[in-house]
């Protein structure tokens, strides 16, 4: 069956130009035109979106399906069993796609819980965004995931850690070849600490560059993309030189770093929704104060770097590290807001970054643009954030949302 969606601010994401009056056929699971009301192909159904902006679905390259009310490492895992992190991950699953997110890249999950619901959305078990997964986050002892005192664990691991915790580069192409063994589509690692560890600050470097080269090397000869964690100067730059494919925050980015991300050819994935969240709300939240003062102190200075970053032409992706008490799941609406009015990008040039540029770099290669061929992705919202991008953020904004050609959320327009 062919349906038409017409009279609509179409946002095809190639580019930031948009079709006034502009309308998009969709033969099952596939776009198949793209074009103005009235030139429309003839077709089965046809529904009216007059006042409404059609984009294509909304990918969010910085997930954790985990990630619910967090307030501090103690919530992300000791404080709840595996079982409630699988629960949480399923009722996030669908959260994130009734709010548009028809794809996402989760970077980091206890046990194998990522790669488990990428399976189980895909089998149509459970309803959800596409995921490209990633399994524990590859660290360091003294680095981001050695997150409980010493005196308690000292060099033991806790078993359902969000965390792999290795030690040299043996020990790091170890991890990488359990991972890929159990599925996993990105490699996540860290290369320094984080404001969300008070024991592991986040200008420290943590992981060796002889331990990044040697995830990377092995991560690259099983087919697999790294996404690292790097907030410090020096880590950004290691990264990057190590052969990383995405570098995740990325706080204390200076020129230097901007040259190694652009030689490498990588993407840059802020998360500045969540790092203003902990700036300005935090301390209402019940976050430490340590957590909510290290945000305010750097998070400026950040804004600005990135801003740099993307004049000097590096690929920005948007990811939001939702699911924290500050920043619940869906945060990735707000990262774009955030590129508005931090980064003073346009609201178009905005959505490029969770959309076309986000799906290219996560690799959904058939998503991510509104284009004939493409798979029919679609979200139909009551306004246009293409003039006010809060448009994404106001309660019940998002009308419909359509994955792989299918009512997956909402209500189509006239329903």
């Amino acid at each position: 069956m062919k349906l038409a969606l017409i009279n609509a601010t179409v946002f095809p994401a190639t580019g930031e130009d948009v079709i006034e009056a502009g309308a998009l056929v969709i033969d099952s699971a596939t776009i198949s035109w793209v074009g103005h009301t009235d030139d429309v192909p003839q077709v089965d159904t046809t529904v009216d979106c007059a006042g409404k902006t059609i984009l294509p679905g909304f990918v969010d390259a910085h997930a954790h399906l985990i990630y619910d009310d967090v307030s501090d490492p103690y919530t992300i895992e000791l404080s709840r069993p595996l079982e409630r992190a699988a629960v949480d991950a399923a009722v996030n699953a669908k959260r994130l796609l009734d709010l548009g997110f028809t794809s996402i890249r989760d970077v980091g999950t206890r046990g194998n819980i990522a790669v488990t619901m990428r399976d189980a959305i895909s089998a149509g078990h459970l309803p959800g965004p596409r995921v490209k997964a990633s399994k524990q986050i590859i660290s360091v002892w003294g680095g981001l995931g050695d997150m409980h005192p010493t005196h308690i664990f000292k060099r033991e691991q806790y078993a359902a850690a969000l965390t792999e915790i290795i030690s040299g580069p043996w020990g790091a192409r170890d991890a990488v070849r359990q991972h890929v063994k159990d599925g996993v589509d990105w490699v996540k690692c860290e290369a320094s600490g984080t404001g969300f560890n008070p024991l592991c600050p986040a200008d420290r470097d943590t992981m060796s560059f002889e331990e990044l080269q040697a995830l990377c090397d092995e991560a690259t000869e099983k087919g697999r993309p790294v996404a690292c964690h790097a907030e410090s100067r020096n880590s950004i730059i290691k990264a990057a030189k190590a052969g990383v494919t995405t570098i995740e925050h990325a706080i204390y980015l200076d020129d230097e770093g901007i040259q190694a991300v652009l030689d490498a050819g990588i993407a840059i994935c802020p998360t500045l929704g969540l790092y203003t969240a902990f700036a300005k709300k935090g301390a209402e939240f019940g976050i430490p104060a340590e957590i909510v003062a290290a945000h305010n102190v750097t998070h400026e200075k950040h804004a600005k770097a990135i801003r740099r970053a993307y004049d000097a032409g590096i690929t920005l992706i948007a990811g939001s590290d939702s699911g924290l008490s500050v920043f619940p799941q869906g945060g990735g609406l707000e990262e774009v807001c955030t590129y508005v009015e931090l980064l003073e990008l346009t609201p178009a040039q905005a959505m490029l970054t969770m959309t076309r540029d986000a799906a290219s770099v996560v690799g959904f290669d058939d998503a991510g643009t509104l284009e004939a061929g493409r798979r029919a992705d679609v979200v139909i919202v009551d306004g246009d954030p293409l003039d006010d991008i809060r448009t994404l953020t106001r309660p019940g904004s998002i009308e419909a949302v359509l994955q792989g050609g299918s009512l997956a959320a909402g209500v189509l327009p006239g329903a």
